[in-house]
């Protein structure tokens, strides 16, 4: 379960996220809505640690990750994965999705194969797309 717990984030001397708090859950999808301004990209990234909070607390199962630099955030498994910007448009979608397993590969890639699997069970247009490149 990741709990953020009365974050405070500001960029220089305006605080953009004063008190925010939530739950996701494991086992459930959780959604973070919100007009433009509202703050969700600067909890997102305070989330994975690209920003710094000045007080609260961002607890992943028993793990405070709130202090620890974004890699350290990642080897926890929680990372941000930008949408809609192409950041990798070359790469296939296989490509894509593989990059997100790159701490499991060098640990011999177990259950990638699986976890690949299930995503395309979840999303079967994404199988279409990584067939008709491949």
């Amino acid at each position: 379960m990741l709990t953020v717990d009365n974050i405070v984030t500001s960029y220089g001397m305006i605080k953009a996220l004063k008190g925010v708090s939530l739950t996701a859950e494991s086992g459930n999808i959780t959604c973070l809505l919100g007009p433009n301004g509202a703050g969700k990209t600067t909890l997102m990234y305070t989330i994975a640690g690209i920003l710094k909070a000045q007080s609260g607390t961002i607890t992943l199962d028993s793990t405070e990750l709130a202090r620890h630099s974004p890699v350290k955030i990642v080897k926890h498994g929680v990372a941000l994965v930008p949408e809609n910007r192409l950041v990798f448009p070359r790469m296939t979608v296989q490509e894509n999705l593989e990059t997100g397993a790159y701490l499991r590969v060098g640990k011999n890639g177990s259950g990638v194969g699986d976890d690949l699997e299930r995503t395309f069970v979840r999303f079967p247009q994404l199988r279409e797309r990584s067939d008709a490149l491949a």
